[in-house]
């Protein structure tokens, strides 16, 4: 499979910083490009210093007055409006050769008519103005549409969203009559007909109902107004027969959903808060849960915004995790023996119910993270680490309850220590150890951690093997490798690893990558040039800048994959609680 190189951030920031230190750049005139081929505003404040703000490209010769356009909000998935940058901006002018622009540009307030000297490649000049202008989006696009029951709002179907060709396809054979349609339009964006859901709070969220149940057996249409209240883009909604590749996902469709701050965004524990952070994904959201006895909340999976509670029933919530079949497991945390239980759900409105309880008899914390590689309705394997005890001692040992048939048929607990594996306290010490199968005995497990500074193929018979590690040694005590998720999609297994970081002011992102886990075997060299990768990004945004003293080993995170409901999706989900960050990827594994 073709690698995917989504690390475009970084090489995008690296080129806006070589490029805005030079000279207007010269361009060779033609017949149609002539004169001021472009003006591009750069950020010179803030996190996105140096990056483009906004760009207006020319194709009048003869214009005099020149107005760039400025994002209403940048990045455009946030709210985060761009009022006070468009106030001071560097502008760079693409020049065709021999002309000149008059005092040169500097950095300029966009709010302002500045006036300039241009004079042509013939000696000719004349004067010019540049000026700015904050502009809304005008993007139709879609970002997600499920059909939903009208009476218990649970989703029946979830559709395929193709922004390219203005269409959602609905891959299935069954029955579609009488279902209300739910969509998420572009960021900032609104859809015709349809109300905005409300979240716990009465407050509008971004996802939009109707309220008239349609027949989606026929082709629908719904239309899409984009943030500037005027163009409008209709999708017809299609019911079509699916179709898969042989394998997996394509690695070439993969595409960022969300990276938002979760603390402004969502209202969760600021970053110096100490959690025990994991994620879940269930009937279209993701579920994040902090552990430390609050109710985990939950997000539209597609946009990330906060949509309320789930529902627990009273339970204390150590740790949630999901399957590969819609299921959400959630656990209790144990501060030593005792009994540890395991609930389940499908829905985030309905109470979970104990899927099985388990009397642990080792004195040592487990809880704090749970995962589940396959169906538990059928077969899978679900491990939880325990974990060390601060100051006190170190563990090597996991609980591992085998799933056969969708019931719990054996639990064994697996000590590390003989293979020379042990680790600490959580979140910061701790290790991630997942099943490299659904199948029990099959494979061994994936192990990852702080110190070893990478993943590491736990054979069967519980020796250690292949070993992964970063590839920038020298920067590896910034950052913490130990939050990993295995799941089957479309034929293909896969191992995700999220990277965190433990110091957030230092120059070095957490990163994201994903790894052909079909032959665990071939796990071998560092995190780029593995035979194993399938995709990554290399320099994940966060949104934490500061090293609170007392606070630098608060790096709890976690990473999950999980399918769509149709099977023709898969989504990749992370959060790093201290740096900052909680965002998503998606792909498909359609037949083009």
């Amino acid at each position: 499979m073709k690698m995917n190189k989504i690390h475009y951030i970084l090489i995008a920031a690296l080129l806006v910083l070589a490029s805005s230190c030079q000279d207007p750049q010269f361009v060779e005139p033609t017949a149609d490009r002539q004169g001021i081929t472009s003006l591009t505003a750069y950020f010179t404040s803030g996190k996105y210093t140096e990056m483009e703000l906004g760009k207006l490209e020319v194709s009048d010769p003869d214009l005099d007055r020149y107005v760039i356009p400025i994002p209403w909000y940048y990045p455009e998935e946030t709210d985060d409006v761009t009022t006070l940058y468009m106030a001071n901006v560097r502008v760079r002018a693409e020049l065709a050769e021999n002309c000149s622009i008059d005092p040169p540009l500097t950095l300029l307030d966009l709010y302002q008519e500045h006036t300039f000297t241009y004079t042509n490649a013939q000696g000719e000049s004349k004067q010019i103005t540049i000026t700015g202008e904050r502009v809304k989006s005008k993007t139709t696009n879609m970002l997600g549409f499920n059909l939903l029951d009208p009476e218990t709002l649970e989703v029946v179907i979830e559709g395929f969203v193709d922004n390219e060709n203005k269409a959602v396809y609905l891959f299935t054979i069954d029955d579609l009559s009488g279902l209300v349609a739910e969509v998420t339009p572009w960021y900032h964006a609104s859809v015709f007909g349809a109300d905005p859901v409300l979240d716990e709070d009465g407050k509008p969220t971004d996802l939009y109902r109707f309220d008239t149940p349609q027949d989606w057996n026929e082709e629908q249409t719904v239309s899409i107004l984009a943030h500037d209240g005027v163009t409008k883009g209709g999708f017809k909604v299609i019911k079509r027969d699916p179709e898969k590749i042989p394998y997996g996902f394509n690695a070439e469709t993969v595409k960022e959903m969300f990276n938002i701050d979760p603390v402004s965004r969502l209202g969760v524990p600021s970053y110096i808060t100490p959690v025990n952070a994991s994620l879940a994904y269930v009937g279209g959201y993701l579920v994040v849960s902090h552990g430390d006895g609050s109710a985990p909340i939950y997000l539209d999976g597609r946009n990330g915004s906060k949509l309320g509670e789930i529902a627990t029933g009273g339970l204390t919530v150590g740790a949630v995790t999901s399957d590969e079949a819609g299921n959400m497991l959630l656990c209790n945390h144990l501060d030593a023996a005792g009994k540890f239980e395991i609930y389940r759900t499908k829905s985030v409105t309905e109470t979970p119910t104990l899927f099985y309880s388990y009397d642990s008899e080792v004195s040592l914390p487990m809880g704090a993270k749970i995962k589940v590689c396959g169906n538990i309705d059928a077969d899978a394997r679900i491990t939880v680490s325990y974990e060390g005890v601060e100051g006190v001692t170190t563990a090597s040992q996991f609980a591992e309850f085998i799933v056969v048939g969708g019931a719990v048929t054996e639990v064994n607990v697996h000590d590390l220590a003989p293979a020379g594996i042990s680790w600490g306290s959580y979140p910061q010490n701790a290790a991630a150890v997942v099943p490299s199968s659904s199948k029990a005995g099959e494979n061994g497990w994936m192990y990852a951690s702080y110190s070893i500074n990478g993943m590491q193929w736990i054979r069967p018979d519980l020796t250690a093997a292949q070993q992964i590690i970063t590839d920038d040694a020298a920067n590896a005590w910034l950052l913490n490798p130990n939050c990993l998720e295995s799941k089957t999609f479309n034929n293909a297994s896969y191992l995700t690893l999220l990277v965190c970081h433990h110091f957030p002011a230092w120059d070095k992102q957490p990163s994201l990558w994903v790894y052909d886990l079909a032959d665990p075997s071939t796990f071998t060299g560092n995190y780029q040039n593995s035979s194993s990768l399938v995709t990554y990004n290399s320099w994940l945004i966060y949104f934490n800048a500061t090293n609170a003293a007392d606070n630098l080993t608060q790096s709890s995170g976690d990473v999950i994959m999980a399918p769509s409901a149709d099977g023709f999706k898969v989504y990749i989900y992370y959060y790093d609680h201290y740096a900052g960050m909680i965002g998503g990827y998606s792909a498909d594994c359609v037949k083009k």
